[in-house]
């Protein structure tokens, strides 16, 4: 076999390893993120929508990091996104120490709630907004500096 030939076939072997390896992963990082009871954010932990409303299917889930905030986003399927947004932002408000920062209105499609509240770690805040639409939600999880002051 030529030698050119060869490389081609090692480099060809070593992409579709990566993309096995990433495809895998992909699946174990939803599935985790499915039966997780809590999102956490360095020393914060949010409860997540299984904990309050039962697991429900999760089809993304992705991390980032950008101008010194971090960010989380969950998606999720449901046949009942606005029984299980009242009771998760209920839940939030409530025991979870959340406060609005716009109006909501849950019966409107798509649309956003969104939240924050003092981080554990002096000097920042989390805010946490749920998209939706009448057959899924994205819950995304930003963490970075600054402070919360009511009016």
């Amino acid at each position: 076999m030529k030698k050119g030939l060869k490389v081609f076939l090692i480099v060809v072997a070593c992409f579709l390893a990566l993309a096995l390896i990433g495809g895998v992963s992909a699946v174990l990082a939803t599935r985790g993120a499915a039966n997780a009871d809590e999102y956490k954010m360095d020393d914060d932990v949010i409860q997540s929508v299984k904990a309050i409303v039962g697991k429900r299917d999760v089809s993304a889930v992705s991390t980032s990091v950008k101008n010194g905030i971090h960010s989380k986003s969950y998606t999720y399927q449901s046949s009942s996104v606005q029984e299980d947004l009242v009771s998760y932002v209920e839940y939030l408000r409530g025991e979870g120490g959340f406060s609005l920062t716009d109006d909501m209105d849950l019966s409107k499609f798509p649309a956003t709630v969104r939240m924050a509240k003092q981080s554990v770690t002096q000097g920042e805040i989390i805010v946490l907004s749920i998209d939706y639409t009448d057959s899924e939600y994205t819950v995304t999880l930003q963490k970075g500096a600054g402070s919360i002051t009511q009016k």
